[in-house]
């Protein structure tokens, strides 16, 4: 369902004047509505969406599903016409080869050459259509693993006037808690963790929440909120990974989304294909629909979910 705010409380949601949302309202970004007692309201998502939002997919472990989520929820806000910018932080540049051919990337600028000789990120984006652009990497960029903290702290802002064009910022973190990894929740306004139904991925979340905790408080006070994400969870039941599954939930509660991304071939087809994955699979497809439902409550986690 959503949600109406008041011009106050819009502007303290936000974190701008009265007088910003009424010039968005004027210039007509944004729609105004009239509540029964008369009020001049607005819709919440829609005035989120005067702004950017940032959204990393971290986890220490690989094959959890970090990029093939990224591409996903990018493939889910193209297909609702909304401005993404992906970022590719990891030094495969997985990521990056599934808009663009490898030889583009290698041959291209990349975000190598900004950490490198700090080339301007207005340099480096690509267009890939009419909603999505790209940050590129390839594997250059682990030659660049060694900035402190405090040196990522003064890159941000860099990255901030280039998000500001940008509706949705997607993220993709290395499988590491390296300094890119890093770097994507200091640039985040949401953290999505992928897991696995799994032990070894059960036992790892634990050291993914640790590293949320100690980030968020000490270094980024402009992450707004995380959660867990299964992925990779079989069509069919399997006793050991549904007893994961409800262990993830049991632990997590509301730290958790509650739709599941399947084990789906169409994911790594995507991924060669080019296409948008919702534009490969008809609507009667289950696991398809599966996986756009993920990406709705993703979205209402977002927009609606604010505070």
């Amino acid at each position: 369902m959503s949600k109406y705010l008041t011009i106050k409380k819009a502007s303290n949601l936000l974190n701008v004047s009265d007088k910003t949302i009424k010039n968005w309202i004027q210039e007509k970004r944004l729609a105004s509505h009239e509540d029964e007692k008369g009020n001049i309201v607005v819709n919440q998502k829609e005035l989120i969406l005067n702004t950017f939002t940032s959204i990393c997919f971290f986890n220490q472990k690989g094959g959890v599903g970090k990029t093939s989520m990224s591409v996903i929820l990018g493939d889910y806000f193209d297909k609702n016409n909304i401005k993404t910018l992906l970022v590719d932080l990891d030094q495969q540049g997985n990521l990056s080869q599934t808009y663009f051919d490898y030889d583009e990337i290698k041959d291209g600028l990349t975000l190598f050459d900004y950490f490198y000789t700090r080339t301007p990120l207005s340099k480096i984006v690509k267009k890939y259509n009419d909603n999505i652009d790209i940050l590129t990497a390839n594997i250059k960029l682990s030659r660049k693993d060694n900035i402190s903290i405090e040196d990522l702290l003064d890159l941000k802002n860099d990255f901030i006037p280039l998000f500001k064009k940008y509706q949705i910022v997607i993220i993709d973190c290395p499988p590491a808690l390296n300094t890119f990894s890093r770097f994507g929740i200091l640039l985040s306004n949401y953290i999505i963790c992928p897991v696995n139904p799994s032990a070894f991925s059960y036992d790892g979340s634990f050291e993914v929440l640790r590293t949320i905790n100690k980030f968020i408080p000490d270094l980024n006070k402009d992450c707004i909120d995380y959660k867990f994400l299964i992925s990779k969870h079989h069509h069919r039941r399997v006793v050991i990974k549904d007893e994961y599954v409800d262990l993830f939930k049991k632990d997590y509660q509301d730290k958790i989304f509650n739709g599941t991304i399947p084990e789906f071939v169409g994911v790594e087809e995507r991924a060669v294909s080019f296409k948008n994955i919702f534009d490969m699979y008809s609507e009667n497809d289950k696991s398809c629909q599966r996986i756009y439902e993920v990406c709705a409550e993703i979205d209402n986690f977002i927009f609606e979910g604010r505070d």
